[in-house]
């Protein structure tokens, strides 16, 4: 139902040459309108009409009187409608003229109204007018809504249509795409040509004979691509509507393909979880078996061993006596041994002492030593030195060979 909100939302266009008439009426149109845009003659009305289209600022409707200098209503409408055939237009005019009229009808004019103008009327009729815009729009509003509803769809369903043969006559984007077919080369194929061999035909005839009976068949599906290739869809499949006495058949279908490849791979890994569990099993068991054998084999030692056992235990009696004699015998061997070793002490004290004295004398004669061979040092250089001085004294020096002699001689006796 149109409200004056609509109306708020529109642009308005009124020519009228008569400036009182004018601005009296466009008061009250804006009280109506968001905009009201005022011309004074046809040539300026179709000025701003122009310049609204380049503006991009959309007039929604025109109110225009006919007979007006310059340019009249009917030659504006006229140049109006080489640019727009569907704006609605309301002709105010001050007499019934039947020509202008039926050229006015001819322009696809709205509507129109006698002057002097009931604004009441006025108000009416702008209502009709506007109200074809207003359904127009929501039309176009809810056409919008539903394309975005489709292609939504469209984009996460996979859609197909077959006749009852099972002949595919119409498929949606998402399952081209998924089937790697074109729409040409699909509508060549029958619903079986899609279906994965895996699938059993007692299954398909089932689906079929739900299908046929008007029921709603809803399952999982294994399909089969154009390049051999797997995929799964989710499938909701009903009957259209007969037409031309043949039944048809819809199906929308929601990809599962990931899903069920996770699952068989998560049911491969399962299933090879098993097969290694059972392997370490076998393994276990047999570890186990071996295990009772070497039990069973060392409980059969047991007897044996504890028969040991004893006779250890009575060894071991035995030469703890025996230690305890030979402990016996030690004793009396440590007393005669402690008193050899007290008098053999008392030597080595008396050695040592005899020991450091000959130490002490033996340094006492290297010191002894060590002066004679200075003094010997000494002596040489003394004597070396009166054979270079004394050269002329030879003859002195072979007398007294003989006094070198004897302290040659105590020098011997010294060394």
């Amino acid at each position: 139902m149109l409200t004056p909100d609509f109306l708020k939302n529109l642009r308005v266009l009124f020519v009228e040459d008569e400036e009182l008439a004018r601005e009296k009426l466009a008061k009250l149109l804006s009280k109506l309108f968001k905009e009201v845009i005022l011309a004074s003659n046809g040539l300026e009305g179709l000025e701003k009409y122009e310049k609204s289209k380049i503006t991009d600022e959309k007039i929604d409707l025109i109110i225009s009187d006919i007979n007006m200098p310059i340019m009249s209503g009917l030659e504006m409408l006229e140049k109006i409608r080489e640019i727009d055939t569907e704006i609605p237009l309301i002709f105010t005019t001050a007499r019934g003229e039947a020509d202008n009229l039926l050229k006015a009808i001819d322009l696809n004019v709205s509507n129109y109204i006698m002057k002097p103008i009931d604004t009441t009327l006025l108000v009416r009729k702008i209502t009709e007018v506007c109200e074809k815009t207003f359904f127009e729009t929501q039309l176009q509003d809810k056409q919008n809504e539903l394309q975005k509803y489709l292609d939504a769809v469209d984009s996460v369903a996979l859609i197909y249509k077959m006749d009852e043969n099972g002949n595919i006559s119409f498929a949606n984007k998402s399952l081209l795409e998924t089937s790697k077919y074109t729409l040409d080369e699909i509508k060549t194929l029958n619903f079986n040509d899609l279906i994965h061999q895996d699938v059993p035909k007692e299954s398909i005839e089932d689906t079929w004979e739900i299908l046929r009976s008007g029921k709603i068949w809803t399952g999982n599906t294994k399909f089969i691509a154009k390049d051999k290739e797997s995929f799964y869809l989710k499938n909701t499949v009903f009957k259209l509507e007969s037409t031309h006495n043949e039944d048809e058949y819809i199906t929308i279908g929601f990809s599962t393909t990931q899903e069920n490849n996770e699952k068989r791979e998560f049911q491969k890994k399962v299933i090879k979880s098993i097969q290694e569990f059972h392997k370490k099993e076998y393994t276990y068991k047999k570890v186990v078996l071996e295990l009772n054998d070497r039990v069973k084999q060392l409980e059969s030692y047991v007897p044996r061993l504890q028969e040991e056992l004893a006779e250890q235990k009575e060894k071991t009696q035995s030469r703890q006596r025996q230690l305890d004699h030979y402990e016996m015998q030690m004793h009396n061997v440590d007393e005669k041994y402690h008193g050899q070793m007290t008098v053999k002490s008392k030597e080595a004290e008396e050695y040592s002492r005899t020991l450091a004295m000959i130490k002490q004398e033996k340094n006492v004669l290297a010191e002894k030593n060590r002066e004679a061979n200075n003094e010997i040092v000494a002596t040489k250089k003394e004597l070396a030195l009166l054979m270079k001085t004394n050269a002329e004294k030879v003859k002195k020096i072979n007398d007294l060979t003989d006094v070198i002699k004897s302290l040659e001689a105590k020098i011997r006796d010294l060394t």
